[in-house]
């Protein structure tokens, strides 16, 4: 009978410490996942809004530099289609740059419509510089039209910009969470090594009978 209880005993010990042990490797798995998202949100941030966040900026940019060759009117040099066309084409090469980047439902919709906005400006800017190299000049009717594509066209690249900027904090927040979680997570772990330290050093200092049997009086032996 006094076997049963020892036995007993000694596995009640080794279920508490293979419980910990198993808590410990749970944890570590965990914070290794976190790790992993951590990683993947850091990378979402440079590769999903800071480049396309640029990518915003040198449109805008270019778009800008070709409404100042405008303005010019006379004053346009010899060969401004030659640069128009290179604007134009690095407008086009930022706008497939940006296609390759992850894009919300919302940032979807509003890109698609950026997209059309600035097919219709950029057909409404040739001819423009047509005629502002003409005779007659770029008449007033045709100057108001321009100013207002222009401006539709700048106003849905703000509106981008300000989703860059707002999917950025929710993923810095995201990040912010998951670090926080990890801390808890290694304070946790750090935890129960103790305790599982405290128990192997008490297994280690106390006899097996004392352990086993802590009320039995040497002199029964």
């Amino acid at each position: 009978m006094k076997g049963f209880f020892q036995i007993r005993n000694k596995f009640k010990i080794c279920c508490v410490l293979i419980v910990i042990i198993v808590l410990v490797l749970l944890n570590n798995l965990r914070s290794r996942k976190n790790i992993s998202r951590l990683d993947e949100s850091v990378s979402s941030i440079y590769q999903d809004r800071l480049l396309p966040a640029t990518y915003l900026y040198e449109i805008s940019n270019r778009l800008y530099q070709k409404r100042l060759m405008l303005e010019e009117k006379a004053g346009l040099p010899e060969d401004w289609m030659a640069l128009k066309k290179a604007r134009d084409g690095e407008i086009d090469s930022l706008v497939q740059a940006y296609d390759s980047t992850y894009l919300t439902k919302n940032e979807q919709t509003l890109w698609l419509r950026f997209k059309e906005q600035l097919q219709r400006y950029n057909r409404l800017e040739s001819a423009s510089f047509t005629l502002a190299t003409g005779p007659g000049g770029l008449s007033v009717d045709g100057e108001v039209s321009l100013d207002e594509g222009f401006r539709q066209t700048v106003t849905l690249l703000n509106n981008l910009t300000e989703i860059q900027v707002g999917e950025g904090k929710n993923l810095q927040t995201g990040s912010h969470n998951i670090a926080s979680g990890s801390v808890l997570s290694s304070h946790l772990e750090m935890t129960l090594l103790i305790v599982l330290g405290v128990m192997a050093v008490i297994l280690l200092s106390m006899s097996d009978k004392h352990i086993l049997n802590p009320d039995q009086k040497p002199g029964l032996n």
